[in-house]
């Protein structure tokens, strides 16, 4: 009877073991995934911060762009790309800046089985154009 009991106990232990280590997996690649969705975020709201200060609509642009991609340096997140709408780009009006990126999930082979080879990560933000600023027309 007790030859039997230390059977179970080890069967079960391993069931046990392998649902902890799908947990502890899953729970690095959403750590992963949300590292670099703040990232993308970050690097979106700086472009729209960085371009409503900007002198004109070009200006802004590059300097969007430019925050943006200053903002992803050292990020994993691959095929990144920002875009400014300025719209008219008149004083007190709103910009937007849309930043997106894929994830790579092949470090975690579970999780890709479910979520696919790359995770879209995409963040819009909004800033207002600056209105008191003196600046030519």
């Amino acid at each position: 009877m007790k030859r039997r009991q230390s059977g179970q106990a080890v069967v079960e232990w391993a069931v046990v073991a392998f649902v902890l280590l799908l947990f502890a997996l899953s729970l690095l690649a959403l750590g992963q995934i949300v590292g670099q969705y703040t990232a993308v975020r970050s690097a979106a709201s700086q472009a729209a911060f960085a371009a409503a200060r900007a002198p004109s609509e070009p200006a802004a642009i590059q300097a969007g762009e430019d925050s943006a991609y200053q903002a992803m340096r050292g990020s994993q997140v691959e095929a990144f790309a920002v875009r400014i709408q300025a719209g008219t780009f008149e004083r007190g009006a709103t910009l937007t800046a849309t930043a997106e990126g894929y994830l790579s999930l092949a470090p975690f082979p579970l999780v890709r089985q479910i979520l696919g080879q790359r995770f879209h990560l995409q963040w819009q933000a909004s800033a207002l154009i600056e209105p008191y600023r003196s600046r030519s027309p």
